[in-house]
């Protein structure tokens, strides 16, 4: 998130809560829509049929990225990058994710402060819940990063793939151009040939022109 939403506006919001005397209800207003938004966001976050941050028991634990293929001889090899879903998933129907896993009698997205007052007690509460949501950033940023490594890893064999492609194509081009200039050389041979002959015809009706006058 950022300044207006997600885990880094719910952090400020936990923050300015500590202030004494503020309506921590309406700041609670708040963080309900940010904790509905964020579970939205991560109910939606679904690919090819399989949703990483939002699970359930349906979900495999596990998930292959192809990262390479390659040939040798007849063979195919297909290279691949496994990765632990639970590593990403934010939400679970254990709630054992990022967000819904409860420490301290809460989770990131059941914290609710509306009934907190400026006690001891419930500020060092409100201290707990600040810990638990920079904990959770940390997960979250360690996760993004994680997935951008995998990422950075397939683009560039994406990039390898391509090049090898282009290189392919320059060779086959090259080989095919080479077949056309030499078809090209051998119609002009056989065109050349065609006008000898053609040119050897005439010389040779024009000799037997002459033989002939010489019996006139």
């Amino acid at each position: 998130g950022d300044s207006t939403g997600g885990l880094t506006k719910l952090q400020s919001l936990l923050v300015e809560a500590k202030t004494a005397g503020i309506d921590r209800t309406k700041i609670q207003a708040d963080i309900t829509q940010i904790q509905q938004q964020m579970k939205g966001t991560a109910a939606a976050a679904t690919f090819n049929g399989v949703n990483w941050l939002s699970t359930t028991t349906a979900t495999p634990a596990t998930f292959d990225l192809v990262s390479s293929f390659s040939r040798v001889g007849g063979t195919p090899t297909i290279g691949s990058i496994t990765l632990t879903i639970s590593n990403y998933s934010l939400y679970t129907s254990a709630t054992g994710g990022i967000l819904d896993k409860v420490s301290a009698g809460a989770s990131v997205d059941t914290i609710n402060i509306g009934t907190l007052t400026d006690s001891a007690t419930d500020q060092s509460t409100l201290d707990s819940y600040i810990t638990q949501v920079t904990a959770a950033i940390n997960s979250v940023a360690s996760a993004a990063a994680d997935l951008g490594a995998v990422k950075n890893r397939l683009a560039t064999n994406t990039d390898f793939v391509k090049t090898l492609m282009d290189s392919v194509s320059r060779g086959v081009g090259q080989l095919v151009d080479a077949d056309m200039n030499a078809e090209s050389t051998r119609l002009q041979a056989l065109q050349t040939q065609q006008q000898l002959g053609v040119q050897a015809l005439s010389i040779a009706n024009q000799n037997s022109q002459s033989i002939l006058s010489l019996f006139k």
